[in-house]
C-alpha cells in the first residue's frame, strides 16, 4: 500500500468523516445538524443511560446475526433454506450492520447504502442519534431460526494438517499471436496452473473453476521439484482442429476441444538430484525419468516442442519432446548441449525465432552463478555430412539435413558493489523487442539491451537489498512484476507513448525499447518469501469477450494470491486456499479412530468417549474440548516403506482394516485393538496381496460387507473381497466408465468415491474435459451374491450422469434403507444437484429450481469465492445435509 503524505492526512480524514456523516444520516437529521452543528451539553447521567442503551442494542444485534436464515431472491428458491455459519462471522457482524438494526433500516428506507469503511468513520453524534431513534418497519428482514441439525462438531487442533511451501509454478502457454481470436480466447479460458510444493508433490489447478485442484502427483520422497515447464506440440494439426471446433457453439464440441488442448500439453519438472521427468496426472506418477548428465538442474525453459535445462556444471541441455514424425517420445531426447559457462546456470530465458521455425534464429539468455549473463544465438544451416558439437540435426525429406548451430555472442556482467562473492542472477525474462529483465541477489531489477549487451535501467525492489527470486511479464510486455525474499510484489511498467497523430510513429515506439520503465507500486499479501510468479487468464461473467489477465504469486507461507494485471494499482490481491478435493482424513465411528495420511506414514488418533465428555461437562458445567497433546491422542503411526509419497488412505468403519496406496502399490493392514486397564493400543499386520490386487489407487473406500473399493490409477475400479481369514481376492472390476478412454487420450483419475448407507450404490467422480464426470454403479446386497438378473443385486454400471457446467468437487448419497436413495453432486461454482437414481434423472426439487441452478440459489452461497469441497449427510435425515467449504458450513434443508 502507498502511504499518503502526512501533511494531508488529517484533512483527508476530516473530509471522509464529513462525507460519512452525510451518507449515514436521514434528511431530517441533516437539517438539524446544519442548523446547530454543536449540540447542547448533556448531563453525565443521560450520557451513561444512552450509552448503556446503545451497547445493549448492539449486543442484541450481534447475537441475532449469529445464525440467520438466508432468503433467496428468486421465486423458485423459496423451497431452499440455508443457514451459514462461517469462521469470520464475528468479523462480519462487527464490520457490517445486521439487516434488523436501526442503522440499516434507516439507510434502507432513505436509500443510502453505507459501506463497512464508512460506518467506522461515522461521528459519535450521528451514531447516538441513530441508536436513540425508534425502530422503523421494513420488509425483507431475516427471521431467527433454530438450528436445523443436531450435530456434534469436534475441533481438533493437534492433527497439524497444513499445506507445504510453494517452490515453483508454471502456467500453460497461450497460442501465438498469429492464431485466430476465437482460438486464442478459448485457449485462455482452459489454462492450467501447475504448483510445486515442498516434499515433492505437484498440483494442477484450474483458474476458471475457482482455482480448484483437479490433479495431483504426490511425488517421490527426498526429490523436490525445483522447476516446472509446459511443452505444447504438434501445432499445425492441433491448431486446425481447434479452429474448426471453436467455430461451433455446441457444448460437446467445446468439451472435446478442451480435451484436445489437454492432450497436447505436457508438463516437465527437474530436481537438484540431476533428474528430469514428465509429470503424468492420469497415473499420478513421474514418468520418463532421465539423468541430466550435468549434475543438478536448477531451471527450465521451453519453446514449441523443445525445452532447455540449466545444469550445475554450467552446461545447457536442449531436449526434444517429439520425434521426426511428430509423435511424442517416451522420454525426452537430448538434441544439443551448449558449451559450459564455467559455473552453475541459475536462470534461463528463450526467445523464439521469427516465422514458422521456432528454434532457427532463436536467442537464449543464461544467468550464471559467476555474476554474468550469457547470450547464445542459434543459426540455421543445411548440411549433408556429419554435424559437430552444439548442433541440432533435423532430418528432412530430401538427401540433405537441416542443422541448428548455437554460439555464444555476448557476456554481460552484473555489478556486485564491492562484495567478494559474485552477484547471483536468480531470474531472467526476455521480451520480443530485445529487452532483457534480470533479478539478482542484491535486490535489483535491471533492464538490459539484449542486442548491445548494455544495462539501461536499475530498480531497487526493496530497501533492505533482499534477493529478487522471480519475475513475470504481462502479455502486452508493458508491465514487469518482481518479488522474492522481501515478499512484496512490485510492478514496474513502461511509460505511456507520447500522443501523436501519426499512427506509424506510435507503432514504432511500441515495438522498440525506447520508452523508459518506472516503478509503479507494490502489494504485500504474503508473510514469507515469494518463490514463484506466473501469468494466468480467467474468463469472467462480466467480460465474456476477453478473459481477465491475472498475476499469481506463490510463497513459502503456502498461500496462492492473485492480482489483476490491468488494475494492479487500485485492486486488492485475493488469497486462494486450493486444498485437494480428496480428504486426507478417514474416520472409524465404532472405534472412534481418525486416520490421517502423511507423506510417509499414517497416523491414528483416538477421540475421547462422548459419554465421558458429557459426564465431565455436567460436573464442571462447561464444555471439555478434545485433548491437544499428541501423546494422549496419537495412538499409532504406521510407516510405509516406499520411495513414493502416499496418495490416499482409508480406515474401515469397524476399525479392523486400514488401506493405503502410493504411486506403485496398494497396502492393506489388519488392525487389532487392545484396550486394557485404560491403555489403548493398535497392533497392525500387513496383509499379502496378489498382483491383481496390488494396483495403485487414487481413491479408496471400505463398505460394511468386507469389501474394499479401489479406484486404480490406470482406470478400472476394483472390488476387493476380504475373507474372515484375512485373505484378499479380486471380486470384480468396473470398466464401463472408460468407454471414451484410449491409450493416447488425456484423462484424470477418479478421486471421489461414496457408498450409500444400505451398500447398494457406488458413485465415482473425476475431473473430465473442464467438466465433472460422475458414474453410478450398483453393488450386490450380499458380498457373495452376484445375480446378473437383478439390478439391485449385481455389479453393474447403472448410470453416467450428464456433464455439468462446472467441474465436480464432491459426491454424496442421501437417504438409504427405507428412504429412496438419491445422489447429491457439488460443483466448483457452488452449485449442487440432486439426482433420483431410480428414474435416472434429476430430482423433483432440482427440476423445480430450474436449470441452470446457479440462478436460483441464494447469493450468500454462489457469491463465495471458495468452492464446495465436501458434502456431509446423516442417513436419518435425508432431507438435510451440509455443504463444506474452506471457510464455512452451509446447512441445506
Amino acid at each position: 500500500m502507498i502511504q499518503k503524505h502526512p501533511s494531508n492526512h488529517h484533512q483527508q480524514r476530516r473530509r471522509k468523516k464529513i462525507k460519512d456523516t452525510t451518507a449515514t444520516t436521514t434528511p431530517e437529521e441533516q437539517s438539524i445538524e446544519t442548523k446547530d452543528p454543536t449540540p447542547p451539553p448533556k448531563s453525565s447521567t443521560s450520557k451513561k443511560k444512552k450509552r448503556k442503551k446503545s451497547i445493549d442494542a448492539a449486543e442484541d444485534n450481534i447475537s441475532s446475526t449469529n445464525k440467520v436464515e438466508s432468503t433467496p431472491k428468486s421465486k423458485s428458491a423459496k423451497s431452499l433454506k440455508i443457514v451459514s455459519t462461517t469462521k469470520d462471522s464475528s468479523t462480519t457482524t462487527s464490520n457490517k450492520k445486521a439487516p434488523n438494526t436501526p442503522e440499516s433500516s434507516k439507510s434502507t428506507k432513505g436509500g443510502n447504502k453505507t459501506s463497512p469503511k464508512k460506518s467506522r468513520g461515522t461521528p459519535k453524534s450521528s451514531s447516538k442519534k441513530q441508536s436513540s431513534s425508534p425502530k422503523r418497519k421494513h420488509t425483507g428482514s431475516p427471521k431467527l431460526v433454530k438450528p436445523v441439525m443436531n450435530t456434534k462438531v469436534h475441533r481438533l487442533r493437534f492433527l497439524k494438517l497444513h499445506q507445504k511451501s510453494i517452490l515453483s509454478m508454471a502456467s500453460t502457454p497461450i497460442q501465438s499471436k498469429s492464431s485466430s481470436s476465437s482460438d486464442d480466447n478459448v485457449n485462455r479460458s482452459v489454462q492450467r496452473l501447475a504448483i510445486s510444493r515442498e516434499g515433492g508433490s505437484v498440483e494442477l489447478v484450474c483458474p476458471q473453476d475457482r482455482w480448484t485442484s483437479v490433479g495431483i502427483v504426490p511425488g517421490i520422497r527426498k526429490r523436490e521439484v525445483d522447476a516446472l515447464v509446459w511443452v505444447c506440440g504438434n501445432g499445425g494439426e492441433h491448431t486446425a482442429n481447434i479452429e474448426a471446433l471453436s467455430s461451433s457453439s455446441l457444448g460437446s464440441q467445446k468439451s472435446h476441444h478442451i480435451k484436445l488442448a489437454d492432450e497436447q500439453r505436457y508438463l516437465y519438472g527437474c530436481s537438484r538430484d540431476g533428474t528430469i521427468f514428465e509429470l503424468d496426472f492420469a497415473t499420478q506418477r513421474q514418468t520418463g525419468v532421465i539423468g541430466s548428465g550435468g549434475g543438478g538442474v536448477f531451471c527450465l525453459v521451453s519453446i514449441g516442442g523443445y525445452f532447455a535445462a540449466g545444469c550445475e556444471d554450467g552446461t545447457i541441455k536442449i531436449y526434444s519432446v517429439f520425434d521426426s514424425d511428430g509423435e511424442k517420445n517416451v522420454s525426452p531426447q537430448l538434441v544439443a548441449t551448449l558449451p559450459s559457462a564455467g559455473n552453475a546456470i541459475l536462470s534461463l530465458a528463450w526467445v523464439p525465432g521469427q516465422g514458422g521455425d521456432e528454434m532457427g534464429g532463436s536467442v537464449m539468455y543464461a544467468g550464471v552463478a559467476d555474476g554474468t549473463i550469457r547470450r547464445f544465438d542459434c543459426a540455421t544451416t543445411i548440411r549433408q555430412g556429419p554435424i559437430s558439437t552444439g548442433s541440432v540435426l533435423i532430418p528432412s525429406r530430401g538427401s540433405t539435413s537441416l542443422s541448428y548451430r548455437w554460439r555464444s555472442t555476448l557476456r554481460m556482467t552484473v555489478e556486485n558493489r564491492g562484495l567478494r562473492e559474485p552477484t547471483k542472477v536468480w531470474a531472467l525474462k526476455a521480451l520480443s523487442d530485445g529487452t532483457l529483465i534480470s533479478g539478482d541477489s542484491l535486490g535489483h531489477v535491471q533492464v538490459w539491451d539484449g542486442t548491445a549487451g548494455t544495462m539501461t535501467q536499475t530498480f531497487d525492489h526493496n530497501e533492505s537489498g533482499a534477493d529478487v527470486l522471480c519475475l513475470a511479464v504481462s502479455e502486452d510486455e508493458n508491465k514487469i512484476f518482481a518479488s522474492g525474499i522481501d515478499s512484496s510484489v512490485r510492478c514496474i511498467q513502461r511509460q505511456c507513448s507520447p500522443p501523436s497523430s501519426d499512427a506509424t510513429q506510435i507503432v514504432i515506439l511500441d515495438s522498440t525499447p525506447v520508452r523508459k520503465w518506472i516503478s509503479s507500486n507494490s502489494h504485500r499479501k504474503h508473510s514469507h518469501d515469494v518463490k514463484a510468479l506466473a501469468i494466468c487468464h480467467k474468463k469472467t461473467a462480466g467480460n465474456c469477450s476477453e478473459p481477465l489477465e491475472l498475476l499469481v504469486s506463490g510463497s513459502v507461507d503456502t498461500r496462492v494470491c492473485t492480482y489483476i494485471v490491468k488494475d494492479f494499482k487500485s485492486s486488492r490481491p485475493k488469497i486462494w486456499y486450493n486444498w485437494s478435493t480428496q480428504s486426507p482424513i478417514s474416520v472409524s465411528r465404532k472405534q472412534r479412530l481418525l486416520a490421517v495420511t502423511r507423506n510417509n506414514r499414517i497416523d491414528l488418533y483416538r477421540l475421547s468417549d462422548p459419554e465421558m465428555a458429557d459426564r465431565n461437562r455436567n460436573q464442571m458445567n462447561m464444555l471439555i474440548s478434545e485433548p491437544r497433546d499428541d501423546s494422549k491422542s496419537l495412538v499409532k503411526s504406521i510407516a510405509i516403506q516406499s520411495h513414493f509419497n502416499l496418495s490416499c488412505s482409508v480406515i474401515s468403519n469397524d476399525g479392523k482394516y486400514l488401506a493405503a496406496s502410493d504411486a506403485v502399490s496398494l497396502y492393506v493392514f489388519s488392525l487389532e485393538v487392545e484396550d486394557e486397564d485404560g491403555v489403548f493400543d493398535i497392533l497392525p499386520t500387513k496383509l499379502h496381496l496378489n498382483s491383481d490386487c496390488k494396483q495403485p489407487a487414487t481413491a479408496l473406500r471400505f463398505d460394511d460387507k468386507g469389501r474394499l473399493i479401489c479406484a486404480t490409477n490406470n482406470g478400472p475400479i476394483n472390488i476387493l473381497k476380504i475373507s474372515n481369514d484375512d485373505k484378499i481376492s479380486l471380486e470384480h472390476a468396473f470398466k464401463e466408465h472408460m468407454v471414451d478412454w484410449s491409450a493416447s487420450s488425456h484423462h484424470f483419475p477418479v478421486v471421489s468415491l461414496d457408498l450409500s448407507s444400505d451398500g447398494k450404490w457406488l458413485a465415482a467422480g473425476r475431473f473430465s474435459s473442464g467438466k465433472g464426470a460422475v458414474h453410478v454403479f450398483t453393488l450386490p446386497a450380499n458380498a457373495d451374491d452376484n445375480d446378473d438378473d437383478d439390478n439391485d443385486g449385481c455389479y453393474k454400471h447403472w448410470w453416467s450422469i450428464p456433464e455439468m457446467d462446472a467441474s465436480t468437487t464432491c459426491v454424496k448419497f442421501l437417504g438409504g434403507g427405507s428412504v429412496e436413495s438419491s445422489l447429491a453432486v457439488g460443483c466448483s461454482n457452488n452449485e449442487f444437484y440432486i439426482y433420483n437414481l431410480g428414474r435416472r434423472s434429476l430430482s423433483h426439487w432440482s427440476n423445480d429450481m430450474g436449470l441452470p441452478l446457479l440462478k436460483s440459489l441464494p447469493m450468500e452461497l454462489t457469491a463465495r469465492s471458495e468452492p464446495v469441497a465436501r458434502i456431509v449427510a446423516n442417513p436419518a435425515s435425508p432431507q438435510r445435509f451440509i455443504l463444506v467449504s474452506m471457510s464455512c458450513f452451509v446447512f441445506v434443508s
